[in-house]
């Protein structure tokens, strides 16, 4: 089974489990058994956590080093969306742009040490 059919695969497993997680969370508090405050309003807050779990899918083995890098970045993207956005630590967009350009260079770094060990991972098979 090659990479591509596994990572569907995955995604599909993830995301549906994700449904489930937030399907049971809102009927147990629908019915007054946990107690949330969901307000629908203020739900788009958290879209970040969307691109949590499409990292998620691409990080969790097997995988390849492009999908490796793109689920790191989904997570760092992710988490400075929200601390950015929130101003979690008084930190805005205008204060945190930089880390993108970190970001990016660690990538960069990664990408051919992460091609590196997952051929000589290949070639140990």
């Amino acid at each position: 089974m090659n990479v591509e059919t596994v990572y569907k695969w995955r995604q599909q497993l993830v995301w549906g489990i994700g449904l489930i997680v937030v399907g049971v969370v809102v009927l147990l508090q629908r019915a007054d058994l946990i107690d949330l405050d969901l307000r629908v309003s203020e739900l788009w807050r958290y879209w970040p956590w969307l691109l949590v779990i499409s990292g998620l899918t691409q990080v969790i083995p097997p995988t390849t080093p492009a999908y490796l890098l793109s689920g790191l970045w989904s997570f760092f993207f992710a988490g400075w969306w929200y601390v950015s956005f929130n101003r979690i630590w008084g930190w805005g967009f205008g204060d945190t742009w930089p880390a993108l350009i970190v970001a990016c260079g660690v990538g960069l770094l990664l990408r051919p040490l992460l091609e590196n060990i997952f051929d000589a991972h290949k070639e140990q098979k």
